[in-house]
């Protein structure tokens, strides 16, 4: 609902009387990327680490198995604080990922600070905050939650989530403790 509404905006600024395939396009970045800043001006030596930095997980993505394909790259700044990005697509609808799949989600994510410490010979920036706040939440998940890590074990730490409302068994259990 989002994206076509959003398209239709993007249809109405071009002047258009239909909405177009391109439309849908700008409003699927929007929604994911952020609005573009048009304000935010990198210099060129940001813009060719932004570059890198964005052709990083192009590269590792476009290498990887399993790993959903590259739509876009950009290094016009977005969002709250994106200087680029990396759109992925996903080919199909997923609702299991194995362990390697995982793994290669966040070699994907490492790969913008990986290209930037090759080219910059070590000297690395600020721009992978994102991506290492997302590949530690995966590497957490996968330990904690998933039992994936075989130090240790076939267990769960993260606590169970809590329901808005508890469920009937839950107050009867409560009922009954009373």
């Amino acid at each position: 609902v989002f994206s076509r509404n959003e398209a239709a905006i993007a249809a109405t600024r071009r002047n258009a009387t239909e909405v177009s395939f391109d439309d849908f396009t700008v409003a699927i970045e929007r929604i994911v990327a952020g609005i573009e800043k048009k304000s935010r001006v990198l210099s060129a030596p940001e813009r060719r680490r932004v570059a890198y930095h964005e052709m990083g997980h192009a590269l590792v993505a476009a290498n990887l198995p399993s790993v959903d394909a590259v739509q876009k790259v950009s290094i016009i700044p977005r969002g709250v604080g994106a200087l680029g990005y990396t759109m992925q697509r996903p080919t199909e609808d997923r609702f299991l990922l194995a362990t390697s799949e995982l793994k290669n989600r966040i070699a994907v994510l490492m790969g913008g600070r990986a290209c930037e410490e090759l080219i910059f010979d070590g000297d690395i920036s600020t721009g992978a905050a994102d991506d290492l706040q997302r590949a530690t939440e995966i590497a957490v998940e996968m330990v904690t939650r998933y039992g994936m890590n075989a130090t240790v074990g076939q267990r769960t730490y993260a606590p169970r989530p809590q329901a808005f409302l508890p469920s009937l068994q839950d107050t009867a259990v409560s009922a009954a403790e009373a």
